[in-house]
């Protein structure tokens, strides 16, 4: 029972709770044109983000049915709870537990939805990316579009990830990087680092301009 009603208030107070504190950013999107144009010529993408920045970006692309790859351990059973009253369709599954179910999912659901990936989750190491992203983009043809985000004011929790809480009313910026395609099996480890280069610089970008 206890576990039921604790599922009960994420469910409802968490997407209450992410309105009212990331809808009080004064929130600012640079080079979004990137994303847009891609969604444009090939339908839906695979957005790529590091995990300690998603709670910016759940709020930022609410409501557009976009699909996320969400662990299958007890945080993130919370994660896939808050996020759909949010207007996200979650897929349980990470590198650790069941990926490969997952990505069967994720190839059918990326024809019709954008799906995104916190490439370095659910456990980390911080900031190392993981190979899902790059296979699913390899497989389905969609371009991935890294993002980075940041607030002004923030919190850093002491988390494997220092996870990002901006503080209220502060200002947020979200970018968007170029899009990535991996064409074939050959350059797939190059497509890798290159997604890993384009977040971290992505990262430092956000960081200087918010600062």
């Amino acid at each position: 029972m206890g576990q039921k009603i604790l599922n009960n208030l994420v469910r409802y107070l968490g997407p209450m709770l992410i309105r009212l504190l990331i809808g009080s950013l004064r929130m600012k999107m640079i080079d979004r044109k990137y994303a847009l144009k891609a969604k444009e010529e090939y339908g839906t993408v695979i957005y790529a983000f590091w995990h300690n920045r998603q709670l910016i970006l759940a709020y930022a692309h609410r409501n557009e049915q976009a699909h996320i790859l969400i662990s299958q351990h007890k945080d993130g059973e919370y994660i896939a709870l808050a996020t759909k009253g949010l207007g996200y369709g979650a897929v349980r599954g990470s590198s650790t537990r069941g990926g490969l179910k997952a990505m069967r999912k994720l190839i059918k659901i990326v024809e019709k939805y954008d799906v995104a990936f916190t490439p370095d989750g659910p456990r980390g190491p911080k900031e190392q990316l993981q190979n899902g992203v790059i296979y699913l983009a390899l497989i389905s043809k969609k371009p991935i579009i890294p993002i980075s985000c940041s607030a002004r004011k923030k919190w850093i929790l002491n988390s494997w990830d220092n996870f990002i809480i901006p503080k209220p009313f502060t200002q947020a910026k979200i970018i968007y990087g170029k899009p990535i395609f991996v064409n074939n099996r050959q350059e797939m480890e190059y497509k890798k680092q290159l997604l890993q280069k384009s977040l971290i610089d992505l990262g430092n970008k956000i960081e200087y301009c918010i600062n």
